[in-house]
C-alpha cells in the first residue's frame, strides 16, 4: 500500500483492479511471521503485525501462531537459516510467545494431532522447531478490500481495465524526467511523481538491469473430510520448505528493447493452469513428512502464485537513478512482502521524499552494480529453479 495523505491527488492504475483472477492463488491465506534471516525484515514484520491488529482488519488477520521447523539438513542452508531466523526474532522481534521444540516428540507434546498418523515419526531424527504465537495469517482479498475502502475514503482514485493498463512511461523532451504514463486506451496521465509498483510485471515497463526475476510459488489445496477438518482446524501455520519456478519471456515475444525479460504466465488469460508434476511430487513429500494423513488426499485446487524476486532478496524501493526526482521504484517483493502491505507505503513515501533512513536506502536502492559481489547475499536467488517451459503437467490452456 502506497502511503496516502489527505489533500494529495493520488491515482492508482491497475489493469484488473483488486478483485480479479490474478489474485485467486492468494484467496486463502498469506502467512504473517517475523522469522527472517535479515533482522531488518524481522523488525518490519513486527511493525506490520501490530498494524494488522487495527480494527480495520477485523476478521482479516488471524493470530493463530505458527510452527516453524527444520529437518536438520544443511542442504541449501536450511538448518543454519532456521537458527538465524529464530535468533533474529529473539533479538529484533517479539519472542514473548516463542517456544523452542527441540525434537519431534516435543512438537507432538505441544500439538498431539501431529502424531495421529502411524507414519508420523519417519525421518524426524534431526527435526526441531519453534512455535511462535506472535504470528498467523491474513485473508488476502479481505485485506485488499479493507485497504481499498480506506484509500477511497482518503480520496484515492482507482482506474482499471484498458484505462488502467500502463503501456509506457512518458518522458520530457530531453529525456531527463518522467512526466507520467500512457495507458492502453491512449490516455496520457501526467504526474509530479510516478511510482512503479508492478510486482512481477515490472520488467514490462522498465529495464531493471537483471536485478529482478519473476518467480512462482506453488499453492495447493487438498480436500479434507469433515472429520479431518474438526481434528486439524486448530493447528497453526506450518512451514518447513518450499520450491520456486521461473518464466523468462524473450524480447521478441515481449516487444521490449531490453532482453530477456521475466514475466509471469498471466492467470487472467490462463485460468486453468495448475502446478507442474514435479511440484506436486514435492508437495506430497512435504505432506508425507509433516502431515502424512493427507499424502493421498485429493487435490482441490492448485495454482502458481507469482512474485518478483530481487537478486539479493531485498526490496527495490527508491528513486530511479536516471529520473531521481520523478520516478520511484517499489518492487522486488521476493516472496516475503504481503504481510508488509500495511506499512511498506510509509517507506515508499519516505523514499519519494528523500527522507528514507540510510539503512533502508542503502539496502533497497537501485543496485545492478552489486550483482555478483556477494555470494552470501545472493545464495538463495542462485539456487536451482525450474523453468516452466521445461516443466510438464501445469499448462492446460
Amino acid at each position: 500500500m502506497v502511503g496516502v495523505r489527505n489533500g494529495e491527488d493520488n491515482v492508482l492504475l491497475d489493469s484488473w483492479g483488486q478483485r480479479n483472477v490474478r489474485a485467486e492463488p492468494l484467496t486463502r491465506r498469506q502467512i504473517v511471521r517475523t522469522e527472517y534471516g535479515n533482522p531488518a525484515y524481522t523488525e518490519l514484520a513486527q511493525e506490520a503485525i501490530e498494524l494488522w491488529k487495527d480494527p480495520m482488519f477485523k476478521d482479516v488477520f488471524h493470530q493463530t501462531g505458527w510452527l516453524f521447523g527444520t529437518d536438520g539438513s544443511i542442504e541449501l542452508g536450511r538448518a543454519p537459516a532456521f537458527h538465524q531466523a529464530c535468533a533474529n526474532t529473539r533479538t529484533h522481534g517479539d519472542a514473548s510467545g516463542m517456544v523452542h521444540l527441540e525434537s519431534w516428540d516435543a512438537a507432538i507434546a505441544k500439538f498431539p494431532i501431529l502424531g495421529s498418523d502411524p507414519r508420523h515419526a519417519k525421518d524426524k531424527a534431526g527435526f526441531q522447531a519453534v512455535y511462535n504465537e506472535n504470528a498467523g495469517w491474513v485473508e488476502p482479498l479481505g485485506a485488499m478490500r479493507a485497504l481499498e475502502r480506506e484509500c477511497k475514503r482518503l480520496g484515492v482514485k482507482f482506474t482499471s481495465g484498458v484505462g488502467g493498463t500502463v503501456v509506457e512511461l512518458l518522458q520530457d523532451q530531453d529525456g531527463k524526467s518522467v512526466m507520467g504514463v500512457r495507458t492502453r486506451d491512449g490516455r496520457n496521465w501526467i504526474a509530479d511523481k510516478t511510482i512503479i509498483a508492478a510486482g512481477c510485471y515490472s520488467d514490462t515497463l522498465l529495464d531493471f538491469k537483471n536485478q529482478l526475476q519473476a518467480v512462482a510459488y506453488v499453492v495447493t489445496h487438498v480436500q479434507m473430510t469433515e472429520d479431518q477438518y474438526h481434528r486439524y482446524k486448530d493447528l497453526p501455520v506450518l512451514n518447513i520448505t518450499d520450491i520456486s519456478y521461473i518464466n523468462t519471456l524473450d524480447t521478441e515475444d515481449a516487444k521490449r528493447s531490453w532482453a530477456p525479460i521475466s514475466v509471469p504466465r498471466d492467470p487472467a488469460y490462463h485460468p486453468t493452469d495448475t502446478q507442474p508434476d514435479v511440484a506436486y511430487t514435492v508437495t506430497r513429500e512435504f505432506m508425507q513428512y509433516i502431515l502424512p494423513e493427507f499424502v493421498d488426499a485429493p487435490v482441490h485446487s492448485s495454482r502458481l502464485c507469482w512474485d518478483m524476486e530481487s537478486f539479493d532478496y531485498n526490496w527495490l524501493i527508491g528513486p530511479h537513478p536516471d529520473y531521481p526526482a520523478s520516478l520511484i521504484i517499489a518492487t522486488g517483493g521476493s516472496g516475503h512482502s504481503f504481510k508488509n502491505m500495511v506499512n511498506v507505503g510509509k517507506y515508499i513515501v519516505q523514499a519519494a521524499e528523500g527522507v528514507l533512513d540510510d539503512r533502508y536506502r542503502n539496502m533497497w536502492c537501485w543496485r545492478p552494480d552489486r550483482i555478483g559481489s556477494s555470494f552470501k547475499d545472493e545464495e538463495r536467488f542462485l539456487r536451482p529453479k525450474l523453468e516452466l517451459n521445461e516443466a510438464t503437467g501445469w499448462k492446460h490452456s
